[in-house]
């Protein structure tokens, strides 16, 4: 390594000293720690996003008679009543989607022995009858 090169550090002249354990000082790592990726707001709307667009295709396409039938079929599905202590798996309105032939994170690790809380029917029924 050649003698004439060196790298110095360079140092702050002062330092702003942290009084305490609760809360930084400095304005800028709150404000980091606050930061959200722009990205984040896209993936929580993707889903609603890419049904409006199938919707807007599908208007375009076949007229305005499809997605209303696909909306009111959804509509119908939802409100689809099971008793409180089942899992509501939601069958239909992902075969409506589409979202039947994906494979995610939920449908593996979402598994009934996995659940932290395992309710007694009876418990349940008479909460929701108000018994």
């Amino acid at each position: 390594m050649d003698a004439g090169i060196k790298v110095t550090p360079k140092m702050p002249a002062t330092f702003n000293e942290f009084m305490g354990h609760l809360e930084p000082r400095d304005e800028t790592c709150v404000a980091q720690l606050q930061a959200v990726h722009p990205l984040k707001q896209s993936e929580l709307n993707f889903d609603q996003h890419r049904h409006n667009l199938n919707m807007q295709m599908l208007r375009k396409h076949e007229g305005l008679a499809a997605p209303l039938k696909i909306a009111m079929e959804l509509k119908a599905v939802s409100k689809v009543g099971h008793l409180p202590f089942l899992p509501s798996t939601n069958l239909a309105r992902d075969v409506l989607t589409g979202r039947d032939e994906m494979i995610e994170f939920s449908d593996i690790f979402n598994l009934e022995e996995h659940q932290e809380v395992m309710r007694q029917p009876h418990a349940v029924m008479e909460k929701a009858l108000g018994m």
